[in-house]
């Protein structure tokens, strides 16, 4: 199992690459993304559509958005922890951004049913289960 949550991550972050979406089959239909630490407007989503709803302003801020895995842990096996980079070139300007993230991803039944979305290393690592 675990080693297919890793290739399901892979993938999710391959398909926001090449087209701003992720391959929807790789998520649970009812699956929460939690971004109340880097967008407490936002808080949490639920769903596909209105996850990517949620996301897809933030990635169009950028002329060629792109995320890039820093580092990956598999933490037990439904949870994969990222380190990521993202960001891209500022629409309408010549500034490069890179943002850094940690995501922990939740998985059952070969989809996943979890995303959370922080800033802070250590909160990610006890979302992800790695710290007391």
């Amino acid at each position: 199992m675990s080693r297919q949550n890793v290739e399901i991550v892979r993938r999710a972050y391959q398909g926001v690459n090449d087209r701003l979406e992720p391959p929807r089959e790789l998520f649970e239909a009812g699956y929460e993304c939690d971004v109340t630490q880097v967008a407490p407007d936002i808080g949490v989503a639920r769903g596909f559509d209105d996850v990517l709803d949620a996301l897809r302003p933030y990635w169009e801020t950028f002329d060629d958005f792109h995320v890039e895995i820093e580092e990956l842990i598999h933490a037990d096996e439904r949870r994969v922890l990222t380190a990521v980079r993202d960001g891209g070139r500022m629409r309408g300007s010549d500034a490069d951004v890179l943002n850094r993230f940690f995501h922990v991803w939740t998985s059952g039944e070969g989809k996943v049913i979890r995303l959370s979305i922080d800033t802070d290393r250590n909160r990610a690592l006890e979302a992800a289960g790695l710290r007391d």
